[in-house]
């Protein structure tokens, strides 16, 4: 029988905090749920921690690539392999509240218009708390700006909120196809549940992000080149704007939405005044970041 939730943890030589995330995750007070470890060909010792807790629990599967297939495929391959109706992705090196599945779940099944369920966010280094962030209730406010608070206080944690999975798994793949690159993927992806309020915000799961350099991670001191800032700014404005003429919405609210589509790219993928940097520093032979994404 299939578990109600499926939680996939997507994983490359994750080995220092996998072990942290596999214990939280099966201490979770909601029981029904499987929790499936796709290693994409790591190099460590992940793969002896995911059998260690598959002997440990029958609920955790442990998924191995013969090959790296890169990061973003592999969280795709979740979606892919998924059964159950509702899913969430775990970063090997994030952690949550014992209750964290169990409030996301009651909240989504009471709302069966909204696609996700999203957390507040704890994002932390290894060694401290840098800031929390808190999804804000609507309170008697027009639909339009309901949309633009969504929008505006959307959270890179609510990726690893709690999703229906038919609707992410379209989302996701129309995403990366037209996007095709890690970085602002996530709020691409998030984007369409925000334009339609299909999102229900649940201040009491406590979301826990630990800040890691991971494979994909801009490398420390250096800069991404000025053509893969301004590509990804303008794919993912367009990606936006097609979201936005396909909606139910009036012209006069597409084109408010559209007039600060601008100020909502800058946020979440790169700030115009970063490229106005990088391009005035280009000359000089500024070094590029690791794209084996």
């Amino acid at each position: 029988m299939t578990a109600k939730v499926i939680v996939g943890v997507p994983v490359y030589n994750g080995a220092e905090q996998l072990r942290d995330c596999l214990e939280c995750l099966i201490s979770q007070t909601f029981r029904d749920i499987e929790i499936r470890i796709y290693d994409n060909a790591s190099q460590d010792s992940t793969p002896e921690i995911a059998r260690e807790f598959a002997a440990r629990d029958s609920r955790v599967k442990y998924i191995r690539h013969p090959t790296n297939i890169r990061a973003m495929p592999n969280f795709l391959s979740v979606l892919r392999d998924c059964e159950a109706e509702f899913v969430m992705w775990r970063a090997h090196d994030d952690l949550c509240a014992p209750d964290y599945i169990e409030r996301l779940y009651v909240s989504l099944v009471a709302e069966p218009s909204a696609n996700v369920a999203v957390p507040t966010t704890r994002t932390q280094t290894l060694s401290k708390t840098v800031r929390i962030s808190r999804p804000k209730p609507f309170v008697g406010q027009s639909n339009l700006i309901s949309i633009i608070q969504l929008m505006f206080n959307s959270h890179a944690g609510w990726f690893y909120g709690l999703w229906r999975r038919d609707r992410l798994l379209a989302d996701f793949e129309e995403c990366w196809r037209a996007f095709a690159h890690p970085w602002a993927l996530d709020h691409l992806i998030l984007f369409p549940s925000l334009l339609e309020k299909a999102v229900v915000v649940v201040p009491e799961a406590l979301f826990v992000q630990r800040l890691v350099v991971k494979g994909y991670s801009p490398q420390k001191g250096t800069s991404p080149p000025l053509a893969l800032m301004t590509g990804l700014r303008k794919k993912f404005s367009a990606q936006c704007r097609l979201y936005i003429e396909r909606s139910q919405y009036s012209e006069v609210e597409k084109l408010i939405l559209r007039s600060i589509l601008p100020i909502y790219v800058d946020r979440r993928v790169y700030k115009i005044r970063k490229v106005i940097k990088r391009k005035l520093l280009m000359d000089l032979g500024g070094a590029s970041y690791n794209t084996d994404f």
